[in-house]
């Protein structure tokens, strides 16, 4: 729920503000996308819960430092796209299987059509950029951000945001076969 969208018409309880009613209510409505948007980042079921919950929490915290007129989903985003960045930084160089939370039984396994291979090929690829790279080329081509908004997300210039897709780009066609094959 963004600051634009009227405050619910029921009273409150004593002690909550409506600034305090609006930000829960935008983090109960953007729970599901915002675990889905931390698993894209970090490939990993349990860190993306975990991120999911630091953010909200953090968000909780700073909530007096929010301007009125910020609209509370794209604040929670940005905070969650942080505690994503510093999940992947602190994590540094572990490694998970490629295939998520699971092992999956390849004798049962149906058979993979070219576009879903491709599909693992590109998620296995991206999970293995610097994060953020990761992030930027996530944000931007799963995510359909703009530049200003990824840069504003991670606290630097739109043209570092360009930088990082373009290395990330490089890389992932010199992977996947060359100038054309993204």
């Amino acid at each position: 729920m963004d600051m634009a969208t009227p405050l619910p018409a029921t009273p409150l309880p004593n002690g909550v503000s409506a600034l305090d009613a609006a930000l829960h209510e935008a983090m109960v409505a953007g729970a599901e996308r915002g675990f889905t948007l931390a698993y894209r980042l970090l490939g990993n079921h349990a860190d993306a819960s975990d991120a999911l919950q630091e953010a909200w929490l953090r968000a909780w915290s700073k909530r007096r430092d929010r301007q009125e007129d910020a609209p509370a989903g794209a604040w929670l985003r940005v905070i969650l796209v942080r505690e994503c960045l510093r999940t992947l930084k602190w994590r540094g160089v572990r490694r998970w299987l490629p295939f998520g939370d699971r092992v999956p039984d390849f004798a049962d396994a149906p058979l993979r059509t070219d576009e879903q291979l491709d599909a693992a090929r590109v998620r296995t690829l991206v999970a293995a950029f610097p994060p953020q790279q990761r992030i930027a080329f996530t944000l931007r081509f799963d995510e359909g951000w703009t530049l200003p908004e990824i840069a504003e997300a991670l606290g630097v210039a739109p043209e570092t945001i360009k930088t990082h897709l373009a290395r990330a780009l490089q890389r992932a066609r010199a992977e996947l076969g060359g100038p054309h094959a993204l």
